[in-house]
């Protein structure tokens, strides 16, 4: 009983003490969080949502082409007399490249002439014979038989004349064909054939850059101005047209060239996806050549954008969000954003200009209602003292 007592004794003042201490505790942290709101609220940084413009390269690769290629072949049948051109010439428009042997068409012309004469000859004779049965018979000594005869053999040796000429003009147009001339100022890039070899239009001898010496005696290229023939994804072709400014790089040649879109070729390739065109370049001095393989950069209009720093985003790739700052709440938003660089993400839906997104180091542990307490970034406090003492 004695123990009891004295147990009852001391119990009951030690209760009420610790009782009156945890109120006093109580006590001062609600006077704490009534004077600072921000008492337990998560410390995160804030990003904006903002509007910029953005330009994005569109990447193609090709081939460099020349502005004209010819295979030339003979215009007439005949052997191949003179080859006066190498590859590598530079020749100029009209300049003589090959003849063919032409003895029998020169003797052709002379007969042809000689025809001609003949011909003149008789078309005087049978005009005179006219003219008199003309006059005699508007005295009534010809009769209409003899007139219309006579202007019959007029006309006839006319047309004889007609025929002889015409034929004369086609044998010097042979003569004339047999060397052949550069139809373009450009330069030598493949002989197929030497002297000696006879060769007849109805070979092909005009064929195109796919004859692999086939048909054709030279092949002339008019590289004064090229072109960087790329294709690019059918993806991008919205984004690009003609007079779309761009820049080539050549391999092999330790320069770029400023260009732009000249061609856009209406077809796109149903099995590669692709769309071509073509980017002129000037070539003056030959340093360009067909053939060699170029890569294209073109520069669309650049477009306005909502952007946002990349660290700002939560999530995987199927489930990408983000936290907003609504009245020191945190709110999660769910978001479709795409990359621009390492340093941002175009927002494409969720957001608008001017949103205040959260993140930084307690990124992790923000939730739907949680409290925040905004700060700034360290590197945004540097930033702002160097502009204070440059001010």
């Amino acid at each position: 009983m004695f123990v009891r007592f004295e147990f009852s004794r001391y119990a009951r003042p030690l209760a009420a003490g610790l009782m009156a201490l945890a109120l006093t505790a109580c006590g001062e942290n609600a006077d704490e969080e009534a004077a600072d709101p921000d008492a337990g609220a998560i410390a995160v940084f804030a990003g904006t949502v903002t509007t910029r413009e953005l330009a994005e390269p569109i990447t193609g690769t090709g081939t460099i082409a020349a502005h004209k290629t010819t295979t030339l072949g003979p215009r007439v049948d005949g052997i191949i007399e003179e080859i006066m051109v190498r590859v590598g010439d530079r020749v100029s428009e009209g300049q003589p490249l090959f003849r063919t042997r032409d003895v029998e068409l020169k003797l052709k012309v002379t007969e042809l002439e000689n025809q001609v004469r003949l011909a003149k000859a008789d078309l005087r004779n049978t005009s005179l014979a006219f003219s008199r049965a003309s006059e005699l018979h508007a005295k009534g000594f010809v009769a209409d038989g003899r007139l219309d005869d006579a202007r019959a053999a007029r006309d006839a040796s006319q047309a004889r004349l007609g025929i002889a000429e015409a034929q004369l003009a086609g044998a010097n147009q042979m003569l004339t064909d047999c060397v052949v001339t550069a139809p373009f100022g450009g330069v030598i890039t493949r002989r197929d054939v030497d002297e000696g070899k006879f060769m007849a239009t109805r070979m092909g001898g005009m064929g195109g850059m796919g004859d692999a010496g086939g048909g054709g005696v030279l092949q002339i290229m008019k590289i004064d101005i090229v072109a960087a023939i790329v294709t690019v994804p059918e993806m991008q072709l919205s984004k690009i047209a003609v007079g779309t400014k761009g820049r080539v790089f050549i391999d092999g040649i330790d320069r770029s060239f400023d260009s732009y879109v000249a061609i856009l070729n209406d077809y796109v390739d149903p099995v590669t996806r692709s769309v071509e065109l073509r980017l002129p370049i000037l070539n003056e001095d030959y340093a360009v050549k067909p053939g060699l393989f170029a890569r294209a950069e073109l520069y669309p209009e650049p477009r306005r954008v909502l952007s946002l720093d990349r660290r700002m985003l939560q999530g995987g790739e199927t489930d990408r969000h983000v936290f907003l700052a609504e009245n020191g709440v945190a709110r999660r938003v769910s978001v479709t954003v795409r990359q621009i660089d390492a340093q941002s993400v175009e927002v494409l839906s969720g957001l608008k200009a001017g949103d205040t997104v959260l993140g930084g180091p307690n990124a992790p542990l923000l939730a739907d209602g949680v409290r925040v307490r905004i700060e700034v970034e360290p590197g945004q406090i540097a930033a702002g003292a160097s502009d204070s003492v440059a001010q």
